[in-house]
């Protein structure tokens, strides 16, 4: 059972007892104001012979009505005490109506008890004794006790109604208190049980999103490993593949140079099963342990003309191996991509590549005077831009371009039959120092 549904249970409950009482007190006027008219007009006949029997008739019946109406209507009330314009109109109202009839015969004058009892219900506080203290007043005016100098018989009475009356006020303003800090109470439960079912909520929603971004976490590692698994094993057997095919073909003719390719092909499988091991890892690339990514890029770039005999130019700026590690991670992978998508798919004869500073970013560029990409792994969009893909089970293009785009570079690609293929990559890297920029080109043109 929650603490929600026992607040309500016990604002039922204290309402039903409320609306019991209330019909009670109306019951009890009710016989009050019957009794109270049938010994006046049992002891003044006369008055059922002219106009102040059809009056005093009328009043008590509009003092009833003034008193049963607001008095029953009382437990409807959303907030307590009613609104002031409301409480002093019913309270003067009824307040004229008993005085009037007071006029009419004295004996009336009891009737201020009925206003005694409504100034409690619709006033609290400072004006609930104002109240008070008015009926008073004017009760004892009507019984002769404000005379001057006062009698001591005067003072007595005065004194023997004064101290029940507001002895019983006194009671009310303290019952009203414990009422309305009961209320607030169960207010303040009603809140703090809506805000625990909130936090539950949020507690649950934020279950849920650890859940989904582990989920999401798992995917991009996926992401990552078969990212790496592409630039480093699948450039691996790439490589190998070609020289055990060169092999082959030399093995009849040139058994010396078929023996030097096999045994350079044992040392690409070793390179992948430790570059694999570093991957397992999550290390850096073994390359960029040993040496710089400036002469690791190099390197790559005369193994590339030497083993195609493809004309290869690189221009690369002295000053670049003062890069963050990831920028030169980046590099060095879509570096190794691109070398592998010419030497597999392009057919060119010429290869361009160049990193450099301008104006505070690094720029790499990768050109290629080959067959171009097939149509159908990119498509051409606004700003001459082009969107593109890699074939299903490979991860080339895309992977290149999550690199990038991790890092907060731009990747952009263009490609044609007669133009080759070009990759330029854009990196902000005006936080790196940069020192005195000195570049070096050199042009390998081997031939077999």
């Amino acid at each position: 059972m929650s603490a929600h549904f026992d607040i309500e249970k016990d604002n039922i409950s204290f309402f039903r007892i409320f609306k019991r009482v209330l019909i009670g007190m109306v019951i009890l006027i009710c016989t009050f104001f019957a009794g109270l008219t049938y010994s006046i007009l049992n002891a003044n006949p006369s008055y059922m012979h002219d106009w102040r029997g059809f009056v005093y008739i009328v009043l008590v019946i509009v003092a009833f009505l003034l008193y049963a109406c607001p008095t029953l209507f009382a437990f409807s009330w959303r907030d307590w005490p009613p609104p002031l314009g409301y409480a002093v109109s019913i309270w003067s109202g009824l307040y004229l109506v008993v005085f009037l009839l007071t006029l009419i015969n004295n004996t009336f004058q009891w009737a201020f008890y009925v206003v005694f009892s409504i100034s409690l219900s619709l006033f609290s506080g400072r004006r609930q004794i104002i109240a008070v203290a008015i009926m008073a007043l004017t009760l004892f005016a009507f019984q002769g006790l404000l005379i001057w100098p006062l009698s001591g018989d005067a003072i007595v009475s005065i004194v023997s109604q004064v101290m029940p009356i507001f002895s019983m006020t006194g009671f009310i303003i303290l019952f009203q208190r414990l009422v309305k800090e009961r209320f607030e109470r169960n207010t303040l439960f009603q809140k703090l049980d809506q805000a625990n079912s909130e936090l539950a909520e949020t507690h649950r929603q934020l279950e849920q999103s650890m859940v989904q971004n582990q989920e999401l976490a798992v995917l991009r590692e996926r992401t990552r490993l078969a990212r790496e698994m592409h630039d480093t094993i699948g450039h691996a057997l790439v490589l190998i593949s070609v020289k055990l095919e060169a092999a082959q073909r030399l093995r009849e003719r040139d058994p010396g140079r078929c023996e030097r390719e096999l045994e350079s092909t044992k040392e690409i499988a070793r390179e992948a099963m430790t570059v694999l091991r570093a991957s397992i890892a999550n290390l850096r690339s073994p390359v960029l342990e040993r040496e710089s990514i400036n002469h690791a890029l190099s390197r790559s770039a005369r193994e590339l003309a030497h083993r195609t005999g493809l004309h290869v130019t690189y221009t690369l700026q002295a000053d670049i191996e003062c890069l963050p590690v990831p920028v030169e991670e980046a590099l060095w992978k879509v570096s190794q991509e691109a070398f592998t998508n010419i030497e597999k798919h392009a057919h060119a004869s010429h290869v361009q590549a160049c990193i450099s500073w301008q104006d505070e970013k690094l720029l790499m560029l990768i050109h290629d005077d080959g067959v171009g990409l097939p149509q159908h792994l990119y498509q051409s969009q606004q700003e001459n831009c082009l969107t593109y893909s890699s074939p299903e089970g490979h991860y080339g293009l895309r992977g290149m371009f999550e690199r990038i785009e991790a890092i907060g570079g731009q990747f952009t690609l263009r490609s044609g039959r007669e133009q080759g293929t070009t990759i330029e990559i854009e990196l902000p890297l005006a936080h790196v120092d940069k020192r005195a920029s000195a570049q070096t080109e050199v042009e390998i043109d081997r031939h077999q």
